[in-house]
């Protein structure tokens, strides 16, 4: 359980650094001409700097993670905090929880991941994914704003007055896939970040057979006065469904009778939804570093092993 939580508390974590490439508005006059406008009105008000609220809620039939943090980005720097929370219920009535405080601070090519298992806080240093997000919260150039436009496959206004616009916006599945691969052959894992390059090839495998097979979808409210984004809201049961399938579907893989139980359960039963509201300024106050973080213990190895305890999920 221990090897499946640091997996899964790597993944996610990747998943919040690169999700913020869905944090650019992406709109629907004819719907696609309004999707084009609102891409394209914040990078001619230079509109990169923001304050948002992030939940990431991952819900299966024995429990539930909820990833959840504010963020800031100002120029090319970010900070986020927040706390990866997870329950899970046995056969017998119990509980096992898990809540993992982090903070991140990135500046330009260079990133530090704060976190706390049990009493004592530790860091890493991530300079990829650093250099992953700096290209990501950079103002776009109309190259990349192209490139944005080219990832959508259906738009829907749904809602058009004065001063807002909701959209609903379907993106191309193999485009999508297409680019994770990139991202991953251009910004191979810092050490640490996964057990090894052969798991992480593994993984990115099942990915993309999900992400290809997956209804990628997003719902999207932007303010027309100033083209900031209001609520976004991001569906991704179909990938972690699919590439559970696709982790199942997998012969080279061997899996305990526990593993492969829930992993049944986030093929058939599973929920992943993300949703996003951006803050006011006076949010910042909420992005400082941990008083009791400032002393973390540098590490090589992002969550390590640690001895498991009762009703812990480690």
């Amino acid at each position: 359980m221990n090897k499946l939580l640091k997996i899964g508390g790597r993944a996610l974590l990747g998943a919040t650094v690169c999700g913020f490439s869905y944090f650019a508005p992406v709109s629907a006059m004819d719907d696609m001409a309004a999707f084009r406008e609102a891409i394209t009105m914040p990078a001619k008000n230079n509109t990169n700097a923001y304050i948002l609220r992030e939940s990431i809620n991952f819900y299966v039939p024995v429990g539930h993670a909820k990833l959840e943090f504010i963020a800031q980005t100002k120029n090319d720097s970010a900070r986020m905090s927040g706390a990866l929370d997870v329950l899970l219920n046995d056969e017998e009535g119990g509980t096992l929880t898990e809540k993992i405080p982090f903070y991140i601070d990135q500046n330009k090519k260079d990133m530090t991941i704060y976190y706390k298992m049990g009493k004592q806080w530790e860091k890493f240093n991530a300079p990829s994914l650093a250099a992953v997000l700096a290209d990501v919260i950079a103002t776009p150039t109309s190259s990349d704003i192209e490139k944005e436009i080219a990832f959508v496959k259906d738009v829907k206004v749904l809602r058009e007055s004065d001063t807002q616009r909701t959209m609903f916006v379907r993106l191309d599945s193999d485009k999508v896939a297409d680019a994770i691969r990139e991202y991953s052959e251009a910004n191979p894992a810092d050490k640490g970040t996964a057990d090894d390059k052969e798991i992480q090839g593994t993984f990115m495998k099942w990915l993309d057979t999900g992400v290809r097979k997956a209804d990628i979808w997003y719902m999207w409210t932007v303010d027309k006065t100033n083209w900031q984004t209001i609520t976004q809201s991001l569906d991704l049961t179909g990938v972690v469904r699919e590439t559970a399938k696709a982790a199942m579907d997998d012969k080279s893989a061997q899996w305990s009778p526990q593993a492969e139980e829930l992993l049944s359960f986030v093929a058939y039963y599973s929920d992943m939804k993300e949703y996003t509201v951006f803050l006011k300024q006076e949010a910042e106050k909420k992005l400082e570093l941990p008083k009791e973080a400032k002393n973390a213990k540098l590490v090589e190895d992002m969550i390590a092993d640690k001895p498991a305890k009762v009703g812990s999920l480690r």
